[in-house]
């Protein structure tokens, strides 16, 4: 069988948006080693992500091509609707695996931005929490039948619960998740001693996530649509927002480290220079006319190392010098 014109217009659509997010998460590599700011939890994560990502592509062309998803349940013989419902649980278990590990990632690069001991604690939690979410997820998918295979084969003596309950119920919970992991950096950005252009700058690259909210959201209407009686024809437009959700995530979660490797495009703090200002003064806020460059530069935050990005600092705090003594010895000698 070969794939319908809805099962091949949504391999083309999944594969351009996984290649992009294998080529984001390539540039991150490229831009960790270039800037020598080491690997971390939140670049391991994106690295699994990825790897999930294309398990579920594989998983959709097997779908479609052997599936027959795109196709109405009417024009299937019961060996292809076995093969259907097999691999709907396989790309269920995928998914389940994916969204988590993208949404920590995320979490773990903020961590690695902002490390105040409120923020740090909020976003332990908020990890702990979607972790433990998944988790149970995950059990619930494996034990929605009893026993598992009645999920493909109808005619097995058992008994399931309604799976499109609790996939609507998760989702739900991701579009909460997404609002919060959105939200959780707005704060610590607009506390920054910085201009209100480089935070309004900041915080537009963090609210390229928003558009991962919106897929989340229009993720469940679409799973409204299916119709169980013909859901192997109806579920297409699931299956493509299944797959835009989290590959948008990546790319959103890769963007703030590989923009470390273009200078061209960094803050106003960069610009030139005018006034009297020194270049490397960090004497005060940026003035009309003029910006100013300051350790905490916002390149150096998102994207130096990791044991000074993000730390917070005291506006009025000065460099205090104590018990320092200048001595001179002038010897004259008389001829």
């Amino acid at each position: 069988m070969s794939p319908s014109p809805k099962g091949k217009d949504i391999i083309v659509i999944v594969s351009v948006l996984v290649g992009v997010a294998t080529l984001s998460t390539a540039l991150r590599v490229v831009a960790r080693i270039k800037r020598q700011t080491g690997f971390g939890v939140d670049d391991y994560l994106c690295f699994v992500s990825i790897l999930l990502m294309i398990g579920m592509l594989v998983e959709l062309i097997l779908w479609c091509g052997i599936g027959g998803n795109g196709y109405h349940v009417s024009d299937l013989d019961p060996q292809t609707l076995v093969l259907f419902y097999q691999i709907f649980l396989s790309n269920q278990f995928t998914y389940f695996a994916l969204t988590p590990a993208i949404k920590i990632s995320i979490i773990c690069f903020f961590r690695r931005l902002f490390t105040t001991k409120p923020f740090l604690r909020f976003t332990f939690y908020l990890s702990t929490l979607i972790a433990l979410w998944s988790t149970g997820i995950f059990l619930a998918c494996a034990f929605q039948c009893r026993p598992l295979s009645k999920f493909w084969d109808p005619n097995i003596e058992g008994q399931c619960f309604n799976g499109m309950t609790f996939i609507i119920v998760n989702q739900a919970f991701n579009v909460i998740m997404d609002f919060v992991i959105l939200a959780a950096p707005v704060p610590m950005i607009w506390s920054l001693h910085r201009s209100w252009q480089d935070k309004l700058a900041l915080n537009a690259v963090f609210a390229l996530g928003g558009f991962v909210c919106f897929a989340s959201i229009y993720r469940i209407v679409v799973l409204f649509h299916i119709d169980q009686a013909d859901e192997t024809y109806t579920i297409y437009e699931a299956t493509l927002w299944t797959h835009i959700e989290p590959s948008v995530g990546l790319v959103v979660s890769c963007l703030p480290i590989i923009r470390g490797m273009f200078p061209r495009f960094m803050l106003g703090s960069q610009k030139k220079h005018t006034g009297s200002t020194p270049p490397h003064s960090s004497t005060g806020p940026t003035v009309p006319g003029g910006t100013y460059t300051d350790p905490s530069d916002t390149k150096k935050l998102l994207y130096k190392d990791d044991r000074v990005r993000g730390r917070m600092w005291n506006r009025n705090s000065a460099l205090e010098l104590k018990d320092i003594t200048v001595r001179t010895d002038i010897e004259v000698a008389v001829g």
